[in-house]
């Protein structure tokens, strides 16, 4: 059985290397989740540039009340079950209308 060549410039990930792949892939993620969330809203709702501007301002202060303990995900999430329907667990997603 031949030996098979390594490349001697190889070298090991380190944990570094594991999570920035991690950040970068869950980055790429919420930008693809992003995009399809306006296209829907500009493509099927009418939205324009002012109200897409509007629900990404309001993206961004509800994102701001998270990040200072205002409110919590869980309730955002268990709110939109209740009153819309719309459940969001663990990327099994339920809609309806």
């Amino acid at each position: 059985m031949a030996k098979q060549k390594v490349n001697p410039n190889r070298r090991p990930a380190t944990q570094a290397d594991v999570e920035k792949a991690k950040r970068e892939a869950s980055s790429e993620a919420i930008d693809a989740a992003w995009a399809i969330f306006f296209t829907a809203l500009r493509d099927k709702e009418g939205f324009g540039p002012k109200r897409l501007r509007r629900v990404w301002d309001e993206v961004n202060a509800v994102s701001e009340s998270i990040s200072k303990g205002y409110v919590d995900v869980r309730d955002l999430m268990d709110t939109l079950r209740d009153e819309a329907g719309i459940v969001l667990n663990g990327g099994n997603h339920e809609g309806k209308q």
